[in-house]
């Protein structure tokens, strides 16, 4: 870290199956009102899903993760700096995305060979991809700082986090635009229902009854700055990135690690970057997908960290609201903690009834429980064994 230098965030953005905004998402998670519906796609081998697809039309030549990347961008920086001049010179994006604009590239591969075959000039560059929807942010709003694209699964938007927090921290930029991205496709959809993830019913974390995720899209992003430009220019300080964790599982390419070692060691991490003790811990807003070996091994992985104290905090899952996000669930997950933490109200699990037998942490359920919390812990595993960790403290 350069010169004490600490990451604070000043503006919020997401973009959900809730609808556009931060408000939308927060309220309907909130309330406990899912907004997963019977979606346009079907899933091989389990039929009809219910899916989290973002209710708003979009123009039909618009590419839909360039577009909610820029709605909760919109969002973002109008919090943070409100007025025409927007963020300062020097500012840099990190996108995390699993696919964002990829498959619009396949078709543009694809208008690329018609093109060549009748004898026409193929237009070049795609609009659409990961690289270029990061660079199309920055070019829109003019952020001339460091421009990074990446992608590790499911934990890709707090990877964006916390790479674009150790950006500042290092001293390489004062302000960073962050967080994850995906759309739906039936490409996505029809890949997750060939390996069985897919509920054909309610999306049910922790619930013994449970049988699978629900696919959703949308976007979150984050203002992150370093403190003190923050607070010269008088912005409202949300929260602060105090720690970032990262583990492998060097398991399995898509199950995880059964009794979440990797995860554990990802908490450990940022709790250990952090220079906090588990026992700040006030909140955790787990993945919480509603798959049998995801659940099981996050209840695991919890108890592994915290010990007998996992029974005291609180634990929530945005994912029978919204869906899994995939590259933006981490980002909206930590938007949820910031909430939390500004507005004294713990959501509860949707359609958690009947906690399975074994499962020792403290889930919230029924109806929303009220009280400060002051420090909140976001996690997140993906395929390929990959799992991250934010941990956030209030202002």
């Amino acid at each position: 870290m350069t010169d004490g230098r600490r990451v604070v965030v000043t503006g919020m953005g997401a973009v959900s199956a809730a609808g556009p905004g931060v408000a939308a998402f927060w309220e309907s998670c909130l309330e406990g009102r899912t907004a997963l519906r019977p979606g346009r796609f079907a899933a091989a081998r389990r039929g009809p899903t219910p899916v989290g697809e973002f209710p708003v039309p979009l123009p039909v030549d618009c590419e839909r993760a360039a577009a909610f990347v820029e709605m909760a961008a919109s969002e973002a920086v109008e919090q943070a700096a409100p007025g025409p001049a927007g963020l300062a010179r020097g500012t840099g994006v990190v996108l995390g995305t699993c696919l964002g604009g990829a498959l619009e590239v396949f078709d543009w591969l694809d208008a690329m060979r018609t093109a060549t075959d009748a004898g026409m000039s193929p237009v070049f560059p795609p609009t659409g991809g990961l690289g270029s929807t990061a660079w199309n942010l920055a070019d829109r709003h003019a952020l001339d700082g460091p421009v990074v694209s990446l992608s590790s699964a499911c934990t890709s938007g707090l990877a964006a986090i916390a790479h674009a927090a150790e950006t500042i921290r290092r001293g390489e930029a004062d302000c960073m635009l962050a967080g994850g991205v995906d759309a739906l496709s039936e490409f996505v959809v029809s890949g997750f229902g060939l390996i069985g993830a897919l509920t054909s019913t309610r999306v049910r974390p922790f619930d013994r009854r449970r049988d699978g995720l629900a696919l959703g899209e949308g976007a979150g992003l984050l203002v992150l700055e370093e403190s003190r430009q923050a607070a010269s220019r008088g912005a409202t300080i949300l929260a602060e990135i105090a720690g970032c964790g990262s583990a492998g599982d060097a398991h399995h390419m898509r199950g995880p690690s059964p009794e979440g070692d990797g995860l554990a060691r990802a908490m450990a991490a940022a709790l250990r970057d952090s220079g906090l003790g588990p026992g700040s811990v006030e909140f955790i807003a787990t993945h919480g997908t509603g798959t049998v070996q995801n659940d099981r091994m996050e209840a695991r992985a919890i108890r592994r960290r915290f010990g007998d104290a996992a029974a005291r905090i609180p634990v929530s899952s945005i994912k029978p609201i919204v869906g899994h996000t995939l590259g933006a669930a981490g980002t909206l997950a930590a938007i949820l903690c910031i909430k939390v933490m500004t507005e004294g109200r713990i959501p509860p699990i949707l359609d958690c009834e009947e906690p399975e037998a074994g499962v020792e942490i403290d889930l919230v359920r029924g109806k929303a429980r009220c009280g400060p919390v002051r420090c909140a812990l976001t996690i997140a595993s993906g395929f390929a064994g990959h799992n991250a960790a934010i941990l956030l403290v209030a202002p």
